[in-house]
């Protein structure tokens, strides 16, 4: 196209033959802005006759210039800041006007000194409302020379260019609060994903490189060990992502992420270069701004959201962050107290064995091995009780085999499910069922103990219970009746059930040597495997909503009372 004369606004100035007003209708009509202002310079250039040139917008928080497009210059102008008095740019940046300069070279710091022989020109690029949106530098090589005509055409232009880039802004801004809104969102599926607390925090920060496109994002959580507190980097996210394999640690008194993390403060620094603070990346990368937003819900920290780039944070930035940071530190405690649940339950589960251990299998081996000290004497005296004997031992060992085998299919269950107090394999604990609580009890005394001269149940106040009750009530008495024919030396056993006001009571009453209670409490406080058997009972009865008393003295034998209040069962 050739260049011709136009006037507008009552001056002659230069311009392409294309329609002036054609050019800037296109310009208007485009909304992304890096596409705009490229568009605005390649026909700011056109429209001066010019070889080529840059556009930059303006960095409030840091009073710099920032190129954001060019034409016809190197790529690596593009992220440039020029601060005031810089090259052509910093040069209409201190003034606040434009600068027209035959030779490029005499201005300081120029950023491209193979292009010094080149004739320039710059112009800021104002708002509406007068503030400095952006600065115009384009150039020529010689003999071209600009006048105040091409000055005129291109402070009109930059005129008319600031209200496109102005809308471009704010469509730039309303599409950056979709964005945010968007990756809220994501955040929030990927915190009910159920992952740990490193998992989630690691494609937290890859959500947020890939919706809001910052550079370089983690996600350091604060340990603690025995020397220090110190945050751990890892699952990088961006630029990081692409050259660091390995997680590094920082302790929590140095950094920017640090200082968010002590002051429980979002730290915003839009020049890495001016803070102290600042600690670079064991890998060198280009990085102007920091962002660090600490992860906090109550009195605990739990990490920091570190994000880092070339371009300043705004208040947007900031309010989206925070929220993603809430949502965070929710997800990480909800995955803690996750964690410790599923640790109690293993605990209460491992207890729940032992107490089945104990009840089911280490009563009848005890039993056994005591009867087995016993056979042979016996069998001298009277081969007939010999051979009775000889036959309970082989009946209590079914039964400890029944017992154990229950155990392990609770431990592996097969295709039915679980198997639970109601297996059929479950001798002692089957016989409820089939029988009644009274009989169980004295069929499991006679098994265990054939040799005590007298074992009296008295149930005539009883009113029989549900079947899962008086599997558990059949428990309780069992670890009693063993402990007494174990442990006492009794020559009576006596056991009384009964029904009163909805109070169920049991009691389990022998004539044995007794203990001192208070005595045995201390033994068990110091070594709690000694006390498993009274402890078992307790926890039981409290399981039911009742409680287990034991009343004893030396020489004087030993009660055992249990209270089930009925009113508290759920039917």
């Amino acid at each position: 196209m050739s260049s011709g004369i136009l006037r507008i606004e009552g001056r002659d100035v230069p311009v392409m033959s294309e329609p002036f007003n054609t050019i800037l209708e296109e310009i208007a009509s485009e909304l992304e802005l890096r596409p705009l202002l490229t568009s605005i310079i390649t026909r700011a250039c056109k429209l001066l006759g010019a070889h080529s040139g840059a556009i930059g917008l303006y960095v409030p928080r840091r009073h710099t210039v920032q190129v954001e497009a060019v034409h016809q210059l190197p790529l690596t102008e593009l992220g440039l800041e020029f601060e005031p008095g810089e090259g052509l740019i910093g040069k209409v940046l201190a003034n606040g006007r434009p600068v027209v300069v035959d030779r490029y070279g005499v201005l300081e710091r120029i950023s491209l000194p193979e292009l010094r022989e080149n004739a320039v020109i710059g112009v800021p690029i104002h708002g509406p409302g007068g503030g400095l949106l952006g600065v115009f530098g384009i150039g020529a090589p010689p003999p071209r020379k600009f006048g105040t005509a091409d000055l005129e055409t291109l402070s009109l232009f930059a005129r008319h260019a600031a209200i496109a880039i102005q809308n471009a802004m704010r469509y730039e801004r309303e599409k950056r609060r979709t964005e945010r809104m968007t990756l809220i969102a994501h955040i929030a599926r990927v915190i009910t994903a159920g992952l740990e607390a490193n998992e989630l925090v690691a494609t937290a920060a890859q959500v947020i490189h890939e919706h809001l496109g910052y550079p370089n994002v983690v996600i350091p959580l604060l340990y603690r060990d025995e020397d220090e507190e110190y945050l751990l980097f890892d699952g990088h996210a961006g630029n990081y992502g692409n050259v660091m394999d390995l997680s590094h640690r920082m302790p929590v008194t140095k950094g920017v992420t640090g200082s968010a993390v002590l002051t429980r403060n979002a730290q915003i620094v839009n020049d890495v270069r001016k803070d102290p603070r600042y600690v670079p990346p064991p890998i060198p990368i280009n990085v102007r701004t920091e962002l660090a937003m600490p992860i906090v819900l109550g009195d605990e920290v739990f990490g920091c959201i570190n994000i880092e780039g070339l371009n300043p944070f705004d208040e947007d930035d900031v309010a989206s962050i925070q929220i993603i940071a809430d949502h965070l530190a929710v997800a990480i405690k909800n995955t803690s107290l996750s964690r410790e649940a599923r640790q109690a339950a293993v605990m209460r589960e491992r207890q729940r064995l032992a107490r089945d251990l104990h009840d089911a299998v280490s009563q009848a081996l005890s039993s056994i091995s005591l009867m087995s000290q016993s056979i042979v004497p016996a069998w001298r005296r009277d081969p007939a009780e010999g051979e009775r004997r000889a036959r309970r031992i082989e009946e209590l060992a079914r039964l400890a085999f029944a017992e154990m085998r229950a155990l392990l299919r609770e431990l592996r269950p097969d295709s039915t499910g679980d198997v639970g107090l109601n297996s059929a394999d479950n001798a002692g604990v089957g016989d409820v069922k089939k029988m009644g609580l009274a009989a169980a009890l004295q069929r499991f005394a006679f098994i265990l103990a054939p040799q005590t001269p007298s074992i009296r149940l008295d149930f005539a106040a009883y009113r029989p219970q549900s079947p899962s009750l008086e599997e558990r009530l059949y428990l309780i008495c069992r670890e009693a009746l063993s402990n007494a024919i174990r442990h006492s030396g009794a020559g009576r056993l006596d056991v009384s059930a009964a029904v009163k006001d909805d109070v169920l009571m049991l009691s389990i009453q022998d004539n044995g040597r007794g203990f001192d209670v208070a005595a045995r409490a201390e033994v068990i406080n110091d070594s709690p495997e000694q006390g498993i058997g009274l402890q078992t009972m307790s926890e039981r009865a409290a399981a039911l909503g009742g409680v287990c008393e034991v009343q004893s003295q030396p020489g004087r034998g030993t009660t055992v009372c249990i209270r089930i209040p009925l009113l508290a069962m759920t039917p």
